[in-house]
């Protein structure tokens, strides 16, 4: 098993509910690939990810479904678990995916440049139609699954893609929706090694 890292603001007033829709999606999926160890809105705050939690352990999936920034990620009033000023380098050789507002400007490409092998995440707003959420859980989640059956970064990101079209193509005439769905779509982006596999963090880990 790799161990994977669910770092979720459970406790955010506007997306805490859609977070904790997201977090449930993979616990249902999970079948024994991964050990999975669930970082909520208080242990966020408390010990934002330092290296009392990511210590002893490499090859990890960092999973960060919160709010975002450019250059970090954020819980309650714009405080910072992960971000170029206090713990960047502490992902080395892990997968990392953002689901979080912006953090694909800056945050995405620094943590590469400090030794994380693969980001995936957002250069934009993530957008949440509460209408319907279910197409934007399955969105969110979908890189990761494909992940985890196998798929290469590159492959991956395709797939995202594609499944983004599915939804947007089938919106049940829900403009809104649709819409929401091509922007977060539209600012998909990645960095790093696009032939990571999971098989790759199996491979001499801790």
């Amino acid at each position: 098993m790799i161990t994977t890292f669910f770092a979720i603001d459970n406790e955010d007033s506007s997306l805490g509910s859609f977070f904790s829709e997201c977090l449930e999606d993979i616990i249902d999926y999970n079948n024994e690939t991964i050990k999975l160890e669930i970082l909520k809105s208080d242990r966020l705050q408390n010990d934002i990810c330092t290296s009392l939690v990511l210590e002893n352990i490499s090859k990890f999936i960092f999973l960060a479904y919160s709010h975002g920034k450019d250059d970090a990620l954020f819980i309650k009033e714009n405080t910072p678990y992960v971000s170029i000023n206090i713990n960047n380098d502490k992902f080395v050789d892990s997968f990392f995916y953002a689901c979080a507002c912006h953090s694909g400007k800056i945050l995405g490409k620094n943590l590469i440049e400090n030794g994380c092998s693969s980001y995936i995440g957002y250069n934009d707003t993530f957008t949440v139609w509460g209408y319907n959420s279910k197409p934007f859980v399955e969105c969110a989640n979908y890189g990761l699954k494909l992940f985890l059956q196998g798929d290469d970064i590159n492959t991956i990101i395709e797939k995202m893609k594609s499944k983004y079209d599915d939804y947007i193509n089938n919106y049940d005439n829900d403009i809104f929706g649709a819409a929401d769905l091509l922007s977060n779509k539209n600012a998909l982006v990645w960095y790093g090694n696009g032939k990571l596999k999971l098989s790759d963090l199996m491979i001499n880990k801790n």
